[in-house]
């Protein structure tokens, strides 16, 4: 279990081909990963804008996230994040059944979640699939290169780094500068505006 603050450069990429211009740039992928992220709601018609809870599938593993206080300015994305992974019988629970048992509310993103807002009850929004190509730089920071799914089949393409070290990031992706426009807002966040209607 990690509680953390992330810290997180996002950049949008326009399209396929400007996207394998990065890739050849900053790659190869050390890892091409495959995800589905399923996002919850305390309530069907409505999601608060401070907190978003995730449960992420990455082959046969699963991990549950727990976002607060995020704030953003020019592609750079700051939130404290409590997360965990869960096992297969907890990820069908938290997906699969509308009432969740206590003991799946003592996981740490729940508790916190609770702690902090009170909630006592999640439905499921919906989910997105996401291809991850993970590249490691020499720098010490990994570019993390998504093309993103969402349900009515529109594709995003997107570059990701965890970082505290923005300049110097920026920095080293000068080459490629021209294909990077600062991400506004989360993939949940575009998940909403396209498609939940909320």
């Amino acid at each position: 279990m990690t509680h953390e603050l992330e810290q997180e450069l996002k950049f949008q990429i326009a399209g396929p081909a400007e996207f394998e211009k990065v890739l050849s740039f900053l790659g190869p992928a050390e890892k091409l990963l495959n995800q589905c992220n399923y996002y919850f709601s305390d309530r069907a018609d409505r999601v608060s804008p401070d907190w978003s809870l995730r449960v992420r599938q990455e082959n046969d593993l699963f991990e549950l996230t727990f976002k607060l206080g995020q704030k953003q300015s020019e592609g750079y994305f700051q939130a404290t994040e409590v997360e965990c992974l869960v096992d297969k019988d907890q990820a069908d629970e938290l997906l699969y059944q509308p009432v969740w048992s206590e003991t799946l509310w003592e996981l740490p993103p729940l508790q916190r979640l609770r702690q902090e807002f009170g909630v006592e009850r999640l439905v499921l929004l919906g989910s997105l699939r996401n291809q991850r190509h993970r590249c490691p730089q020499a720098g010490g920071w990994v570019a993390e290169l998504d093309i993103t799914q969402f349900p009515n089949g529109q594709t995003d393409y997107e570059l990701e780094v965890e970082t505290a070290d923005v300049e110097g990031v920026r920095q080293a992706l000068k080459p490629v500068d021209e294909y990077l426009a600062p991400q506004s807002k989360t993939k949940f966040r575009r998940f909403l505006e396209r498609f939940s209607k909320l």
